[in-house]
């Protein structure tokens, strides 16, 4: 008796470690049978049970992980007698020989044939541009064009995972001698990523304290659910607020079961059955306002979305742009968007939709939060006060006049964000006493350093450009193209990146166009951000196809809408982004940084200009002195009206 309740406990035991095997290895046995998997699944819920709804990070994060693992390894016909049997079961892979004759065949079997596409596209590009010398003036050129073709390549297709494409600068260009491993690798790790992490740590604070989760409601709750054009509208702003300061993908991902539960709730309602046309498009119109509304919000604030932040580390711009003038060009331009969104989802889905909707889940959802506790008010204060910092930093804490030193002009907005960060471990928790709001184990799981690493890939390209003198090469290249009038400029840029991004990442996108563009400004001596600021606005014109942004794709996963209905909503919403947009980003980029003055002082590199005391006419400005162009050759440079200037001094004139 005793020996069959031990068997029937470590058979439960062994259930449930199959299923903690499971999640770390996705590929089941093939020789699994139906009754186990039916018992690993059961496992598999109760572990979930245990754990809550805190992501994959709660799972790993299980203390009793080793002996799960282990006591799934053991021989159960043995019987257990409180010692652990020493019989383990282990798999078949047959001989090592042929596990090596098959690694070939089991590499492709692990890609689609698109990935292999993108594979032999990228292996011919970086080897036809490795025997192609694209100039002799730059030697290096085309040594740094090809490992950008392969990184592209690799990005647009997904060969490897984005962050792990990432690193093909660090391990290529110290081989090519374009730079040595030390400088490569300290693009991988600057201001910008210090700004991210900071606010990435006090995202996942406002994420683990449910703050998020309680506004969200609050606002369904104020707003109610009787009129459908209301509920849309309501996901679309709290998606658009959260997205401002939170991963627009954690706040697709928190919201997407609320909107779910809530659709769920109308389809059980009798008077629902005979309007299943009416809810899908109310279905349609809600989950495309989250997607959508989180897009919009992130382009907000500097810190919204990775593309920002690969303008922000760019050395042409760093002293230009910061986050309290990013946010006075970027927050009328996102409500616009976020106007045209509403606009376009309420005429194509949900004009017209009549159903009776259950707020029950709602409100259900709202009490198991309970009542506001110290912990909310402390994230959000700190998360109120690292923002308030970002808006006053270069009127206050730059400005000497104000704090009586000029020497806090080196503190930027990362110094801010790692402040507010820092904070957050200080202050006790009292839903966990003992414990800070915020424990380091929670913020290393969650942070998402993918996107850091990614971000470092991009700047180790601009700064490849830089050293393989491609910069000029392209630059010479568009010139003459890109200097047209702004607002061509501007409508032609937004557009190409606009349908670029729906197909490929929009970090990687940001990663590969920004520097181009940076490159061609030096050239022909325009405002950088003249160029770079449609660009990177337009990363996040991604409404017409699932795989364009991560809030996309969440939604897509629900299996409530199809590709139609990204493209219904998504080419009208593309075409109106690059007409409309074009043009306030056109208006807004003058107003706030003044884009029509001459090149800036600021975005003089060495290695692209000099800033000689020549004065002149430039761009219809009388200015004492501007910035020369340096030329192929290094002997002499050029200044905006073409005038020839030799390095010694000597002005010529063509």
């Amino acid at each position: 008796m005793q020996r069959a309740e031990n068997a029937s406990k470590v058979g439960k035991a062994a259930a449930a470690d199959a299923e903690a095997l499971a999640a770390l290895s996705p590929k089941a046995s093939a020789g699994a049978s139906a009754a186990r998997e039916e018992e690993e699944i059961a496992a598999g819920q109760a572990l979930a049970s245990k754990h809550g709804s805190g992501g994959e990070g709660a799972f790993l994060a299980a203390p009793a992980q080793k002996v799960v693992i282990a006591s799934a390894c053991c021989d159960l016909d043995e019987g257990f007698d409180g010692v652990m049997p020493s019989k383990t079961k282990q798999a078949d892979y047959g001989p090592l020989h042929q596990q090596i004759r098959s690694l070939l065949r089991d590499w492709v079997r692990m890609n689609s044939w698109l990935q292999l596409l993108g594979l032999v596209l990228a292996l011919v590009l970086f080897l036809g541009l490795l025997c192609y010398e694209l100039d002799e003036s730059y030697p290096k050129a085309n040594d740094m064009l090809a490992i950008t073709a392969l990184t592209s390549c690799f990005w647009v297709f997904e060969v490897l995972p984005l962050p792990a494409t990432a690193l093909f600068p660090l391990v290529l260009m110290p081989f090519f001698e374009i730079m040595s491993s030390g400088a490569a690798s300290a693009s991988y790790w600057g201001w910008v990523q210090m700004l991210f992490l900071g606010a990435f740590i006090v995202d996942i604070a406002v994420e683990h304290v449910d703050l998020h989760k309680r506004i969200a409601l609050k606002v369904l709750l104020k707003v109610g659910v009787k009129q459908p054009w209301a509920v849309v509208l309501a996901f679309m702003l709290i998606s658009y607020f959260l997205s401002m300061w939170c991963s627009n993908t954690a706040t697709a991902v928190m919201l997407v079961p609320f909107a779910t539960g809530l659709l769920d709730s109308a389809g059980g309602q009798p008077e629902a059955a005979g309007s299943s046309t009416d809810l899908r498009r109310f279905s349609v119109g809600v989950l495309l306002g989250i997607a959508y509304g989180a897009s919009c919000g992130g382009v907000a604030t500097l810190i919204g979305t990775p593309p920002n932040g690969v303008l922000a580390g760019l050395p042409m711009v760093t002293e230009i742009v910061g986050s309290s003038d990013w946010f006075f060009f970027a927050a009328p331009l996102s409500l616009f968007l976020l106007v045209l969104v509403f606009t376009i989802v309420y005429l194509v889905f949900v004009r017209g939709v009549k159903l009776a909707l259950d707020d029950s889940v709602v409100r259900e959802s709202y009490a198991a939060l309970g009542p506001v506790n110290r912990d909310e008010l402390a994230v959000m204060i700190i998360q109120i006060m690292q923002f308030g910092s970002f808006l006053i930093r270069k009127d206050v804490i730059n400005n000497p006049e104000v704090t009586g030193s000029a020497n806090l002009k080196g503190v930027n907005d990362a110094t801010l964000a790692c402040a507010a960060a820092l904070l957050l471990f200080f202050v006790p928790s009292v839903k966990r006493p003992g414990e800070p709001v915020l424990t380091w184990d929670v913020a290393q799981q969650q942070l998402p350093w993918g996107v850091l690493l990614l971000m470092g890939g991009g700047f180790a390209i601009a700064k490849g450009f830089q050293e393989s003198q491609l910069t000029r090469f392209v630059g010479e290249l568009l010139a003459e193209f890109l200097s047209s009038g702004r607002f061509l400029t501007t409508f032609f840029i937004a557009s190409a990146v606009c349908l670029l991004t729906e197909v490929t990442s929009n970090t990687a996108t940001a990663n590969v166009i920004l520097p181009i563009l940076a490159a061609v400004s030096s050239e022909i001596l325009v405002h950088p951000l003249a160029l770079l600021l449609p660009a990177t606005v337009a990363c996040s014109f991604a409404f017409m196809l699932p795989a364009a942004t991560p809030p996309n794709s969440v939604v897509f996963a629900t299996r409530r809408l199809g590709i139609g209905d990204f493209l219904r909503a998504g080419i009208c919403l593309n075409l109106l982004a690059m007409t409309l947009g074009s043009l306030l980003i056109y208006v807004l980029a003058a107003a706030v940084y003044d884009v029509d003055a001459p090149f800036p002082r600021e975005a003089c590199l060495k290695e692209q200009c000099l800033w000689v005391d020549i004065p002149g006419l430039v761009r219809d400005r009388r200015v004492n002195s501007q910035a020369c162009a340096i030329q192929a050759g290094g002997g002499w440079c050029s200044l905006y009206d073409g005038t020839r200037v030799e390095l010694n001094g000597t002005r010529v004139v063509p």
